[in-house]
């Protein structure tokens, strides 16, 4: 049974496991959701799926009382793969499950036709994926993230109506006006539309997830309770990991001129400036996009470094951790002692 609401993108083998090490101790459900760039059966810059599956069940076994749903987000043509076909979507569908995946978030909104054509080829996606795994859970709904609430409610009527040919969905996607850009969210929450949003689903027996939770405060995230039911975090988890590194590292004296070149040069960071140019310091883009790189010789020359003097593993999963915290505590719910 889900009753998480909190799902964490798995941007580095550190997050993963301090998500299964959270689980395991305080005894909550958790979930880990991935997008197409960062783990595909082609791809990823943090694993492909055969393997992230692997290191899943090593996480398993190191901490056997954990509770993490496995999820993919963002399963729809213009979310990183390197073929943007719906062939290419079926396939990330057949390995996520024939993975053990539980949940998949199907979400055509970068697909070039009219709206109902979405759909149609939602619900066919989601019969595609039933016939390999009829206990699958689904995600439904985003657009293009602005920063723009969603305010049409017809528009979550008719798509529920319609998707409940295929399947109960667990959650629907709605945009809720927060927006990340750089180090923060820039975003603002639409209480009002969003609340209405959420009545429908509610009363439909859905729950309303929010993309783009990062960076968010106890007085933010308070003024959802009772509305969002669910919320996903990445990015952020990205940039605290890559903070505590190079903290570590200017502590220590550890070189870490190298790494932030290649994060400058590859121009990861260009999506999260709140306009071109914003940050020009190399230091300030590699904590933006430092996560797209942990692969690289120059990253684990660091961290090579920071071993020898530090346990940086377990300060980064520490770290971690507490936001983990932060957003169980604050978000309360059947998943929180508060």
């Amino acid at each position: 049974m889900l009753i998480s609401n909190l799902a964490i993108g798995p941007m580095s083998r550190e997050v993963i496991e301090a998500v299964f090490k959270y689980s395991a101790i305080n005894k909550k459900q958790l979930m880990l959701i991935c997008s197409r760039n960062q783990i595909d059966y082609n791809h990823g810059y943090v694993f492909l799926t055969p393997i992230y599956m692997s290191f899943l069940n090593r996480m398993l076994i190191l901490y056997p009382q954990s509770d993490v749903i496995i999820c993919r987000d963002h399963c729809g043509p213009g979310f990183g793969s390197i073929d943007d076909s719906i062939d290419s979507v079926m396939e990330t569908i057949r390995t996520d499950i024939q993975c053990g995946f539980d949940l998949i978030h199907i979400d055509l909104c970068h697909l070039n036709v009219h709206h109902d054509e979405k759909i149609k080829i939602t619900i066919d996606l989601i019969e595609f994926a039933k016939k390999i795994n009829p206990h699958l859970l689904f995600e439904i709904g985003t657009d293009e993230n602005t920063g723009n609430a969603e305010t049409d409610l017809d528009k979550i009527i008719n798509d529920i109506h319609a998707i409940r040919e295929a399947c109960d969905p667990e959650f629907y996607v709605v945009q809720t006006g927060s927006l990340v850009k750089e180090m923060a969210n820039v975003g603002s929450f639409n209480r009002v539309a969003t609340n209405k949003m959420s009545q429908i689903l509610h009363e439909n027996h859905i729950k309303l997830k929010e993309h783009n939770a990062d960076y968010l405060n106890v007085k933010r995230l308070k003024n959802r309770k009772g509305i969002v039911d669910a919320v996903n975090i990445a990015p952020q988890l990205g940039v605290i990991q890559t903070q505590c590194v190079l903290m570590y590292a200017h502590m220590l004296g550890v070189d870490c001129i190298d790494f932030c070149r290649v994060v400058a040069k590859n121009k990861k960071w260009q999506k999260w400036l709140c306009y071109d140019g914003s940050i020009k310091d190399p230091m300030l883009l590699t904590m933006i996009a430092g996560h797209y790189h942990y692969k690289t010789d120059e990253y684990q020359d660091v961290i090579t470094q920071l071993k020898e003097r530090i346990d940086i593993k377990q300060e980064i999963i520490r770290v971690i951790q507490h936001i983990i915290e932060h957003y169980l505590t604050c978000l309360g719910g059947k998943n929180a002692d508060i």
